[in-house]
């Protein structure tokens, strides 16, 4: 059966402690196994006949391990896929609070982080902390999962950011520092097109999906389109949404597709795990890197 790949991060898990990274050579693993069983696809060639079942490797949020080791892996074997740009980082200097988020406990003890944040919750922000579990279902530390929804979704950006960039920043060197290390740039984004790569929109911000499509769609989505056309020369047609939608993923998806697709969207990527079972279809499921099993292939 056809399906995507879902990646984030793509380097060493005991250098990159913030997230659930594959390894370059896991990934070059998963990549020789995945072509005995499927033939790999850009998402425009999803209704193209093929010999095997398709596959499609999806990138979000524009990390630049994606380009030194994923894009490099990639272009080597002649392997094709799709990534996303994340505007905001290039075009405002603005670093979204999920990276922060993943920065700060890759350098930080979480313990130590956590009680740096438990101080700003009230009673009622407590409660909500029971959402963590499915929100964050990949991580094995509670405590993991409560940073990661207090800062996500609890605190405000602004709060977030508060306690996050002094600590990040000092510890990295300087914001500057931060977002050249952290991002795909837009040289090496035109060198990726050159190469065959499909390259979609992620967002601007990172924000997660607010029930407001139009606000949304004029924040998120409409400004990393103009920035790709003026930066990239590319009209984008495919879109991936910051944490699948979040919590009003299904509103979303529901309503988000009727401004997409006067725009040229094609289709979307969501975090929802499963096949790809009609190729017609706008919304696509994924299924998580770190999720492959033998099953699966």
């Amino acid at each position: 059966m056809n399906l995507a790949v879902m990646y984030h991060y793509v380097r060493e898990p005991e250098d990159w402690k913030g997230s659930v990274p594959i390894s370059p050579k896991e990934f070059e693993s998963q990549i020789d196994r995945l072509g005995k069983t499927h033939d790999f696809v850009l998402p425009d060639e999803l209704n193209n006949k093929t010999a095997k079942p398709k596959c499609i490797l999806t990138f979000d949020d524009a990390t630049r391990d994606q380009y030194e080791y994923a894009f490099d892996i990639m272009r080597r074997k002649g392997v094709p896929g799709y990534f996303t740009v994340m505007s905001g980082p290039l075009a405002e200097q603005e670093v979204p609070v999920f990276h922060l988020v993943h920065a700060a406990l890759s350098l930080v003890e979480e313990n130590h982080l956590w009680d740096e944040l438990r101080p700003h919750l009230t009673a009622e922000d407590l409660l909500k902390l029971r959402k963590a579990d499915a929100t964050y279902a990949y991580e094995k530390s509670s405590i993991r999962k409560w940073i990661k929804y207090t800062l996500n979704f609890i605190l405000d950006a602004k709060q977030s950011k508060n306690i996050l960039e002094h600590l990040v920043y000092s510890l990295i060197g300087s914001k500057q520092k931060f977002i050249d290390d952290m991002y795909i740039g837009v040289e090496e984004f035109r060198i990726m097109k050159q190469a065959g790569m499909t390259l979609g929109v992620h967002s601007v911000y990172h924000a997660p999906f607010d029930g407001d499509v139009q606000a949304y769609f004029t924040n998120e989505i409409a400004p990393c389109v103009q920035f790709m056309q003026e930066q990239l020369n590319i009209k984008p047609s495919w879109y991936t949404p910051p944490f699948g939608g979040g919590e009003k993923k299904e509103l979303m998806k529901e309503n988000l597709k009727d401004l997409l697709l006067p725009c040229g969207f094609k289709g979307a990527f969501t975090t929802e795990r499963g096949m790809i079972e009609d190729t017609g279809s706008f919304w696509y499921k994924r299924i998580d890197c770190n999720e492959l099993t033998e099953l699966t292939l």
